[in-house]
């Protein structure tokens, strides 16, 4: 599955990039992409994703259809004590 999220200006978010575990290597995740960034660029905007740094799998996907590393965002959990 695949979807889209965020629309800020003429950029729109690619999320929830996910494929059944039995299922992965079988290019379903970037036939998925294709139809997403198609659809966003049919509209006119950009179409942009997050991915952790060390999703190698989604990182080789997500290049190999011309995304790319722009900037590093780091994330923090806050967690209750007790």
């Amino acid at each position: 599955m695949t979807g889209q999220r965020l629309h800020v200006f003429n950029y729109a978010e690619l999320s929830a990039v996910c494929t059944h575990p039995g299922h992965t290597g079988k290019g379903y995740a970037r036939q998925l992409l294709q139809n997403q960034v198609r659809r966003i660029k049919a509209l006119g905007e950009i179409p942009f994703l997050h991915v952790k740094y060390d999703n190698e799998r989604a990182i080789k996907v997500y290049e190999s259809l011309g995304f790319y590393v722009r900037r590093e965002i780091y994330f923090y959990a806050i967690l209750k004590a007790g």
